[in-house]
C-alpha cells in the first residue's frame, strides 16, 4: 500500500527552513521599515526648511528664535529688543512655544514624562511662528518617535534663534534642526555634550541645514542613549555659523 503524508522527521526538517528564513528576512523587513521612516523624517525636515525660508523672507532675512532662548548669556545685536527683556521664557516670536513640552524635566528618562499642559493647551507647535508655514502638526514629528503624544521631534540650534543670513557664513554646512526626539524636553538644542541626536535610523541621524536642505548623517561614535555624553556622536562644528575653526568661544558671542 503506497503511504501518504509526512514523516515527523520530514516536518521538523520543514519547519526547521521556514524558521531560518524568518530569521533572515524578518531583520530585513525591520530594516527595510526603518528606512521608510528615515525616509518620511527627512521629508518633514525639508518641508521645515523650505518654511523656514518663506518666515525669513517675510522677516527681513532673519530666522525666528529657537525657543526658548536666555538674553543674558548671549546678547547679540541683532535680537528683537523684546527678546533682551529679563524674561527668560519669552514666547515671542519663537518657531515653536516657548515652553517645556514635559513638566518633569531630567527625571530619569525623559521619555516617561508627562506632557505638559501649558504645552497641550497651546497645541504643541501650532502657536509657534513657524506654524503659519507649515499648517502640518504632523511634520514635527519624526515616525520613528515613540512619544507622538508630544507632537515634536526636532529642535533648534542653539546660536541660530533670530539670526540673519547675512551672519551665517556657510548655510550648506550649519545645521539648523536636529532630530532630538529621545532627549527633547522643548524646541532649544544646545550642541552637545548638552543635548543629544537621535540616533534611531540605521546608526545615524537626521539634520535640516541653513540653506533648507535635509539629510542623514551616520554616527561618528560614542552613546546614543538619553542622559548619556554624546560629544562625540557628531562633529558639533556644524552648529557653529562663524569661522575660525574649531569649535569654541567664537560661537558664542558677537563676531
Amino acid at each position: 500500500m503506497r503511504r501518504t503524508g509526512f514523516t515527523l522527521i520530514e516536518l521538523l526538517v520543514v519547519i526547521a527552513i521556514i524558521a531560518i528564513l524568518a530569521a533572515i528576512l524578518f531583520p530585513v523587513f525591520a530594516q527595510a521599515r526603518e528606512k521608510g521612516r528615515q525616509t518620511q523624517c527627512i521629508s518633514n525636515l525639508k518641508q521645515m526648511g523650505i518654511a523656514f525660508r518663506a518666515y525669513a523672507t517675510d522677516y527681513d532675512e532673519q530666522m525666528p528664535g529657537a525657543a526658548p532662548g536666555d538674553p543674558q548669556n548671549y546678547p547679540r545685536t541683532y535680537d528683537p529688543d523684546w527678546f533682551k527683556t529679563p524674561v527668560r521664557w519669552a514666547q515671542q516670536g519663537h518657531w515653536v512655544p516657548a515652553l517645556w513640552v514635559f513638566v518633569e524635566q531630567y527625571a530619569g528618562d525623559p521619555r516617561t514624562n508627562r506632557i505638559s499642559p501649558a504645552w497641550q493647551s497651546a497645541g504643541g507647535p501650532q502657536a509657534g511662528a513657524l506654524y503659519p508655514y507649515v499648517k502640518n502638526t504632523k511634520i514635527y514629528s519624526c515616525p520613528s518617535d515613540s512619544r507622538q503624544d508630544k507632537m515634536l521631534s526636532y529642535s533648534m540650534n542653539y546660536f541660530l534663534g533670530f539670526i540673519p543670513d547675512s551672519r551665517v557664513q556657510r548655510p550648506a554646512e550649519l545645521v539648523l534642526l536636529v532630530d532630538e526626539q529621545q532627549t527633547l524636553n522643548d524646541g532649544f538644542f544646545v550642541p552637545p555634550p548638552s543635548d543629544c541626536p537621535s540616533i534611531v535610523h540605521s546608526k545615524g541621524a537626521t539634520f535640516l541645514f541653513y540653506d533648507a536642505h535635509a539629510k542623514w548623517q551616520p554616527v561618528l561614535s560614542g552613546p546614543a542613549a538619553p542622559n548619556t555624553n554624546c560629544s562625540n556622536v557628531i562633529d558639533v562644528r556644524q552648529f557653529c555659523p562663524y569661522f575660525p575653526f574649531p569649535w569654541s568661544l567664537p560661537c558664542l558671542r558677537e563676531q
